[in-house]
């Protein structure tokens, strides 16, 4: 199974914290032997926001390190195909929230997310 990750689940994975709740890590482990985890583009950029903030311990480059390492790892490119899915959803989301959900869409993978929003939508699926 394909998954596709927020920021918070990947960030809370990479750094082994008790806040990933454990379908969210079965997820994660599962992929490492089959399926594929979608890293948003903009999960990346918020990544990279948040770690120059000082409010994660994960820095931009090691996230991008385990990424480019991993073989279960795909970095989700932010396109016109996923913009336009973007822009059909109708539920009032974030901006970020859209993109992200746009890309599970886009590549039929369940989202992993512990958002309350987005796992009551019934958008995408969801594993938390």
């Amino acid at each position: 199974m394909d998954y596709v990750t927020d920021t918070h689940s990947l960030v809370w994975y990479f750094t082994d914290d008790s806040r990933l709740s454990s379908n969210a890590l079965n997820a994660f482990q599962t992929s490492e032997t089959e399926g594929t985890v979608f890293v948003p583009a903009v999960v990346l950029a918020e990544i990279m926001f948040i770690a120059r903030k000082g409010r994660i311990t994960l820095s931009f480059d090691d996230t991008l390190k385990r990424i480019e390492e991993s073989d279960n790892f795909e970095i989700a490119p932010l396109n016109a195909e996923i913009l336009r899915t973007a822009d059909k959803i109708e539920a009032e989301l974030e901006m970020h929230d859209r993109i992200i959900v746009a890309t599970a869409l886009h590549y039929e993978a369940s989202l992993i997310t512990k958002d309350d929003i987005l796992l009551k939508s019934g958008i995408v699926q969801t594993v938390w």
